[in-house]
C-alpha cells in the first residue's frame, strides 16, 4: 500500500499521455520562476536550474539587458577624448587651459547666461576640443599628477572626482602615442606646473 502518486505511477501517465516530461515538474518549475525566491534548493540552484532557463523570465529581462548595455556605452563613452586632435593651433579657435575650443556656443554644457558653463577638466571631453603638440606638456603633467593623487586620496573619493578625467587623459594619450607623449611630459614647464595645481585645486573657472 502506497500513499500518493509514486515514481512508478507517474511514469505510467507520462507514457499513457505521450509527455516529454512530467506536468508535475512543470508546475514546481512555474511556481518557482512566478514566486522569485528558492524552496528547498539554494539561490545559485534556483537561479541556474529555475528562473534562468525559464522563457517568461528571459523576455522580461531583455529591457533590463538593453538598458545596462546603453548605460555601459555611455559610460564608456564618457570615459574617452571626445575632440580633435590638431597638428597646430587654429587662429578661429578659442584657447583654454585645457584644449582650443571650436565653438563655445555649441557646448554640452551651455551656461545660463550663456557661452559654456563647463569645467576646463570637461573641455576633452567636448566634440569642440582640439588638442594640438602645444598642449601635450600640460596634459601629459595633469595626468601624471591625477595619478599622484591616488596615493593620498580614498578611492571612493578619487574615483568620483577624477577617475573620468584621468581615462580621457589615458586614451589621449594613447591617440598621441606613448612615446610623444613622455617626451611632451619632459617639456612641460613652470607655467605648467602653475596651472595645473590650479585646475586640481578647483581654482580654476571656465
Amino acid at each position: 500500500m502506497s500513499f500518493g502518486i509514486s515514481y512508478d505511477d507517474a511514469q505510467r501517465w507520462q507514457l499513457a499521455h505521450d509527455l516529454g516530461g512530467s506536468p508535475f515538474q512543470r508546475v514546481r518549475r512555474t511556481t518557482v520562476t512566478r514566486e522569485g525566491h528558492p524552496r528547498q534548493h539554494t539561490q545559485s540552484t534556483n537561479e541556474r536550474v529555475y528562473v534562468l532557463p525559464d522563457g517568461n523570465v528571459q523576455r522580461a529581462s531583455r529591457s533590463v539587458f538593453a538598458d545596462g548595455a546603453e548605460e555601459a556605452l555611455e559610460q564608456a563613452e564618457a570615459a574617452v577624448f571626445g575632440g580633435h586632435l590638431a597638428d597646430a593651433p587654429d587662429p578661429a579657435h578659442e584657447e583654454t587651459v585645457t584644449a582650443d575650443c571650436e565653438d563655445e556656443s555649441t557646448s554640452p554644457w551651455p551656461a545660463p547666461e550663456g557661452g559654456c558653463g563647463a569645467d576646463f577638466m570637461l573641455c576633452l571631453a567636448c566634440k569642440n576640443a582640439y588638442v594640438h603638440p602645444g598642449h601635450h606638456p600640460r596634459l601629459a603633467l595633469l595626468r601624471q599628477q591625477l595619478e599622484s593623487l591616488r596615493s593620498v586620496l580614498d578611492d571612493g573619493t578619487w574615483d568620483k572626482r577624477w577617475q573620468d578625467h584621468s581615462l580621457r587623459l589615458e586614451d589621449l594619450r594613447d591617440k598621441v602615442g606613448a612615446a610623444a607623449w613622455d617626451a611632451a611630459l619632459a617639456r612641460a614647464g613652470s607655467d605648467d606646473q602653475a596651472l595645473v595645481h590650479l585646475l586640481l585645486k578647483g581654482d580654476l573657472a571656465s
